[in-house]
């Protein structure tokens, strides 16, 4: 008798395709940075828990802000590193953290894979990248 057992994920994070675009919630889960060398320094920032939710009325949440801000999603602009460009203003009330991760300014962005938001900063003079994913819902 053959018996197969097949365990469910338990992963936060969404699988699949999606048509929401960059709306829902994000989670944190990667940086990448140089000090002006040819290597990288990647780091995992999975334990930080920084998620950010993207509204369909323009407004976006994130955890170093008391109050809810404003973003703009541009696709098909023409960008450093891919065709997006996302900007996110909290002009009502200023960060509680002092994060130079925070998503607060202006960035390239690209979504891959319908679940991966790729982040490279316009105020970094070296490769700074956050990559955020996708959570369930």
């Amino acid at each position: 008798m053959l018996i197969s057992c097949d365990k469910e994920s338990r992963s936060e994070f969404a699988t699949g395709i999606s048509e929401k675009g960059i709306l829902g919630r994000w989670k944190l889960v990667e940086t990448t940075s140089s000090n002006g060398t040819a290597g990288l320094n990647k780091v995992d920032m999975s334990s930080e828990n920084y998620i950010v939710t993207f509204y369909s009325n323009g407004k976006i949440e994130a955890p170093d802000f008391p109050c809810s801000g404003e973003y703009f999603f541009e696709k098909n602009k023409a960008g450093d590193d891919g065709d997006h460009k996302l900007s996110a203003s909290f002009d009502k009330c200023k960060s509680s953290q002092a994060l130079w991760y925070t998503i607060n300014g202006n960035a390239d962005a690209r979504i891959v894979d319908h679940n991966n938001l790729i982040l490279n900063s316009k105020t970094c003079d070296e490769p700074c990248t956050r990559i955020y994913r996708r959570l369930k819902e």
